[in-house]
């Protein structure tokens, strides 16, 4: 007897071949049987006559570290076809923990993306894995390890060079995660205090990273400058000089004066790989980004953590030095300010709540201020929390990257669950929606990518970058993670105004050989599991 059985299907195999009509059996946690199954009986069967059955989707960058532990659901991504999350992605993650308290709460401090009172409870990526799984968790994660958490526990947060007693103490932390099954290091080199650590920094914990072959060295890297996008030319020479895999985070063209430029980015990245370079990238696919506002600030102004930057933001004259910089040297030191383009998501502090959905332009209206000020006033009243959306994007250029062979999907968002503990602000409608988005607005109606192809970039291309080698595919042996999808009718409905929304178009979903989504319900079963490399 079987333990699932689906029927009638056709199969998108995760492989990029065209899809197939078959059945899939189930037996505890594999795929038992795939074909014509007429005679196969099972406890539980699923019609997919008129639907596709794909591998669990897996989405290459997330944040989701925190929301799972604090919201095991995970609703906003399962309800897409979603079953692994690759997390610990620019810099951050929760692991490892300093033994030092201040060390510690700085790092919490990064990662405040639900109460700031969670109970973690580990101080490495082993602690982590035993705490969700004896939680429980709804998807699977795939965890990266973090150059600012690393940074952070050794240096600290301060704006200034390791010393060579420092870096063998960032590559002895590194060592142990991977040990642990961390899938790669993650950069963040806009964001302190990854931002702080230099060139060669990264090369040594890279050169590191490569006794581990195949492991990924996936990198947010330092950005557009007016001589183009120097930061990625900053991975290409990181990964040639430590011989890594690089994967590039969420691959944009940021500037408006540079828009219409993706083909010409995405030719550098085929040259660097003709060169020699293993080189990879991810797109979500909108024409918006989002972070903190805490980063827009210069470099030196956000040294030593959340706390010190606020009281650099009350000291008038420090204040008055950091407003005369950002505008001297524009958005994230080089983009010029368009602040009817930055969006106010996220605020802590109830008493401005209504700036939520609100563009800093429409609020220094509001108060009668310049923009740069209400943004600036808001960050001291929301204590350095405030999140916004940048709308610094076309779609054009992300159909660009979308399209080609080199790039995977990843949402760039978290797992997290509408009216619960993580369902809160207004994010990015990315958390909700990329993957749907993918199959309904790219395949079915704008034809960017085939059915077979982005299915292909959003599980089985994945797992191999991964090094994933049971799960990601359609194929008897490997583990039950699958998705029963309708072609017709599957899209997002989350918006920048209501992101709130689930997608549609996705009746089942199994985790591990267990239904988690259930013509169109999620049933609470929770069988997802941190994976190990």
């Amino acid at each position: 007897m079987l333990d699932l059985l689906i029927r009638g299907g056709v199969v998108v195999d995760g492989s990029g071949a065209a899809p197939y009509q078959a059945d899939v059996a189930i037996a505890g946690d594999r795929i038992a049987a795939i074909g014509g199954l007429d005679q196969a009986t099972a406890a539980c069967t699923v019609d997919a006559r008129g639907k596709v059955v794909t591998p669990g989707l897996i989405d290459m960058h997330t944040h989701s570290d925190l929301t799972l532990r604090g919201d095991p659901r995970g609703w906003s991504k399962l309800r897409q076809g979603v079953t692994t999350e690759v997390i610990g992605n620019c810099g951050f993650t929760p692991f490892p923990v300093s033994a030092d308290p201040e060390r510690a709460r700085l790092l919490r401090e990064t990662l405040f993306a639900i109460a700031d009172d969670l109970p973690w409870g580990w101080d490495s990526l082993h602690g982590y894995r035993q705490v969700l799984e004896a939680q429980g968790i709804a998807l699977n994660v795939a965890p990266l390890v973090g150059h600012s958490a690393l940074r952070g526990a050794v240096v600290g947060f301060d704006d200034r060079p390791a010393t060579p007693a420092e870096h063998a103490g960032m590559a002895r932390l590194l060592e142990q995660a991977l040990d642990e099954g961390a899938f790669g290091l993650s950069t963040g080199l806009t964001l302190p205090p990854s931002s702080y650590g230099d060139t060669d920094e990264v090369v040594g914990l890279c050169r590191t990273l490569a006794r581990w072959p195949g492991r990924l060295y996936c990198t947010h890297t330092r950005g557009e400058t007016p001589q183009g996008p120097t930061g990625m030319r900053e991975a290409f020479a990181i990964g040639q000089r430590a011989a890594v895999p690089v994967e590039l985070a969420h691959m944009a063209v940021n500037d408006p004066r540079h828009w219409g430029t993706a083909a010409a980015v995405m030719e550098e990245v085929d040259a660097a790989a003709h060169n020699g370079l293993d080189v990879g990238c991810d797109v979500y696919p909108y024409d918006a980004s989002s972070s903190g506002f805490s980063q827009c600030l210069p470099g030196w102004a956000q040294s030593g953590g959340r706390l010190e930057t606020l009281a650099r933001l009350r000291d008038s004259a420090t204040r008055a030095r950091i407003r005369t910089e950002m505008e001297a040297k524009g958005l994230l030191g080089v983009w010029p300010w368009h602040w009817d383009r930055l969006l106010v998501c996220r605020v802590v502090a109830p008493q401005w709540r209504e700036a939520e959905g609100l563009t800093f332009a429409q609020l220094g209206e509001r108060r009668g201020v310049a923009p740069i000020d209400a943004a600036l006033d808001l960050m001291i009243a929301d204590e350095g929390r405030v999140q916004i959306i940048f709308f610094y994007r076309t779609e054009e250029d992300m159909e660009v990257f979308l399209r080609h062979p080199r790039c995977v999907v990843g949402s760039d968002g978290s797992a997290i669950t509408a009216g619960g503990p993580t369902g809160s602000g207004r994010p990015h409608p990315r958390s909700y929606g990329a993957a749907a988005r993918v199959l309904g607005r790219y395949v079915r109606e704008r034809q960017t990518l085939t059915l077979a192809d982005a299915v292909h970039r959003m599980s089985g291309k994945v797992a191999a970058r991964l090094g994933l080698r049971d799960r990601g595919w359609v194929r008897t042996g490997l583990a039950a993670d699958l998705a029963v999808i309708d072609p017709l009718s599957v899209s997002d409905r989350a918006t920048f105004t209501d992101p709130h929304q689930y997608a549609v178009g996705v009746p089942f979903v199994i985790v591990n050989g267990g239904l988690a989504i259930a013509d169109g319900e999620p049933t609470g079963a929770h069988r997802g599991r941190v994976l190990a490399a």
